[in-house]
């Protein structure tokens, strides 16, 4: 029997290393650079809970979209798979691009409103993660409990996510620049790993 630790610790990874709290920190920083007082955190709270709710519903809405459009889940797990490599790629190799395309948001501070795009989406609810979320609840079809799981560990990371946005300048600080990059890469590594064992997956119950 699965023990607790065993039924969470995957999708809290998963979660985790594909909506990267901690690599979206910096930029999170740059796109808020504002004297309007609480702006960013007014920011943090709206880009978080928007992103959350995108994940939610694609959690619950996404197999039955995928059924729609006749899309199988080994189909799905395949393109999945190859996306979320093309992330890690990003991560690992230009993760410079996420910088040059945040400093082309923040010239007018005092109308930009950028917690829905592209802080909500793509940089928290992008496609890594919302293919991270459909795989996960769809390998738990029917099983509500370990969905629930599923759920808890998205509500976790997104708390997270939160807590970083929001102690940025702090951590921006106390890190530095260099270490955030390295820790960036790092998670950049993992989640081309498990990337490649969706794509394995997927191959293997097309074999079947």
């Amino acid at each position: 029997m699965l023990s607790l630790l065993d039924l969470f610790l995957p999708p809290l990874t998963m979660l985790f290393v594909v909506m990267d709290p901690i690599g979206n920190m910096p930029i999170f920083m740059s796109l808020t650079e504002s004297p309007r007082p609480g702006y960013r955190q007014l920011m943090a709270k709206r880009s978080v809970l928007i992103g959350f709710c995108v994940m939610l519903f694609f959690a619950y809405a996404g197999e039955a979209f995928l059924n729609l459009l006749g899309i199988s889940m080994p189909a799905f797990r395949i393109a999945g798979g190859i996306m979320l490599f093309i992330v890690a790629l990003q991560m690992i190799f230009v993760e410079e691009q996420k910088e040059k395309a945040a400093g082309e948001i923040t010239e007018d501070p005092y109308a930009n409103d950028v917690a829905v795009f592209p802080l909500a989406v793509p940089l928290i609810a992008g496609p890594g993660s919302i293919a991270s979320i459909i795989l996960l609840m769809s390998e738990r079809h029917g099983q509500w409990k370990q969905q629930l799981y599923v759920i808890s560990a998205l509500a976790i990371v997104s708390l997270i996510t939160y807590i970083l946005f929001r102690l940025s300048n702090y951590f921006a600080r106390v890190l530095g620049k260099t270490i955030n990059t390295v820790i960036s890469k790092l998670l950049g590594i993992v989640l081309g790993a498990m990337a490649s064992q969706f794509v394995i997956d997927g191959v293997r119950s097309l074999l079947e």
